[in-house]
């Protein structure tokens, strides 16, 4: 489990540096302009389940972030790669945070609990395949759809405690895609013989991580979810989506922004692995 360590009276010293990285870079958040009171509780309940359900992904995504930069630094990436996760790693501290706030803003304040099986990315030395084919799926095509996710979030939120939040979250998230986009291109560029085998089998492996982010956002096949749907329910609305605004996210970034990413970097087969993902879809 993971939670902040309060205490009564003077901060802690890790406390005050905590607060530091966990404020927005850019406004504000009026946590005090909020009450709850003005809300039914099932509003409040449903929220909060949003919100928890973020800060779970983000501390993910801390954990994720956190192993792969020491990859780099052993695989002897520039100093300037380590600077800049350094940068996304206190982004992830900051979602965490802000997603924690909300969920207990909202009346849920149990500590978010984690799945240690996902915590572990890398078996044995650092490969510069894993790490390469971590990038491409974190990054390019991860952030790059929840970012997506976040813009749509912000469109819809009414509530102006969400829209503070949301949008705290939105400013991080557009500098984590272009960032992944750089260090992918970066990382596909031919460096020695080896290269070739290695791109072909990060190409084989775009059906899965397609198939992967389809699942995290709702959008699998078979769902009850429709384009002509709602992409928000009736009602205050705390950033959050319909599935079928969630999976409708999901397919306008994949088409408008990951698969033409990828063919720019050098994987041209995430054309058909997007035609083939789509095959087995909802149209």
């Amino acid at each position: 489990m993971f939670q902040l360590l309060r205490v009564s009276g003077p901060p802690l010293g890790l406390t005050r540096e905590h607060d530091l990285v966990a404020a927005p870079r850019k406004g504000s958040v009026d946590w005090g302009g909020f009450d709850r009171s003005s809300y039914a509780p099932e509003v409040l309940t449903s929220a909060a389940r949003v919100w928890r359900t973020r800060a779970e992904q983000e501390m993910h995504s801390l954990a994720l972030f956190t192993e792969l930069a020491s990859q780099l630094q052993t695989l002897g990436a520039p100093l300037d790669w380590s600077g800049a996760f350094s940068r996304m790693i206190a982004d992830e501290v900051r979602h965490t945070d802000l997603c924690m706030r909300m969920a207990a803003m909202l009346g849920d304040e149990e500590p978010v609990t984690l799945d240690e099986r996902q915590l572990r990315l890398f078996e044995g030395p650092p490969s510069r395949p894993r790490v390469r084919e971590v990038i491409v799926a974190a990054f390019c095509i991860g952030e790059t759809v929840s970012g997506r996710m976040f813009e749509e979030s912000y469109r819809v939120a009414t509530v102006p405690l969400a829209r503070d939040v949301v949008r705290a979250i939105l400013v991080d998230e557009a500098f984590h895609s272009e960032l992944g986009w750089e260090l992918g291109a970066l990382l596909m560029r031919p460096d020695g013989e080896a290269f070739e085998s290695e791109r072909s089998a990060l190409a084989a492996a775009l059906p899965r991580l397609f198939r992967h982010y389809r699942h995290l956002c709702l959008a699998e096949p078979g769902k009850t979810w429709e384009f002509a749907s709602r992409a928000v329910d009736d009602g205050p609305n705390f950033g959050a989506l319909t599935e079928a605004g969630y999976a409708r996210a999901f397919y306008e970034a994949m088409e408008t922004e990951v698969v033409p990413g990828l063919v720019a970097i050098g994987l041209p087969e995430a054309e058909a692995s997007y035609a083939t993902m789509l095959a087995e879809s909802p149209s």
